[in-house]
């Protein structure tokens, strides 16, 4: 399907969005966010925090975390690290793709068509290092 013939922009998002593959590691990538959300919930619980989540985002979970000195210093790199990156793949591609954004984890520049698995290869990335993050979680249960 790829011929490693250059596009970018928009064009480059039309390739994306009609990946089955890329589509189907970025549904991964949502699902495996929840669950660690969801883990690190249940240790906030279990770890008698009274605070209210309303909306408990990632980003929020992590503070909370901190808060409560509930994690040591190497996994809130972690966490942050991989809140910065899930938020990019879920909230950003569009607006790097069409300039707005500087390039960070993605590249938006001299992109060919193939640059397709690229992009996949890091959804695969992003999914396995989330559900690393998951397991430690819940080992903290």
């Amino acid at each position: 399907m790829y011929k490693g013939e250059p596009t970018e922009g928009l064009e480059f998002f039309k390739l994306l969005f009609e990946s089955d593959e890329f589509c189907s590691e970025l549904g991964k990538v949502t699902l495996a966010a929840g669950k660690l959300e969801a883990e690190m919930i249940l240790l906030l619980n279990r770890h008698g925090v009274n605070e209210r989540i309303n909306q408990p985002t990632l980003g929020k979970l992590i503070d909370i975390g901190k808060k409560q000195k509930l994690f040591d210093p190497n996994l809130i790199i972690e966490l942050e690290r991989i809140k910065k990156q899930r938020n990019y793949l879920m909230h950003n591609i569009y607006s790097l793709l069409i300039d707005i954004l500087d390039e960070t984890f993605f590249e938006k520049k001299d992109l060919l068509d193939s640059d397709v698995h690229a992009y996949i290869e890091k959804a695969l990335q992003l999914k396995d290092n989330l559900i690393d993050l998951t397991n430690i979680i819940s080992k903290k249960i």
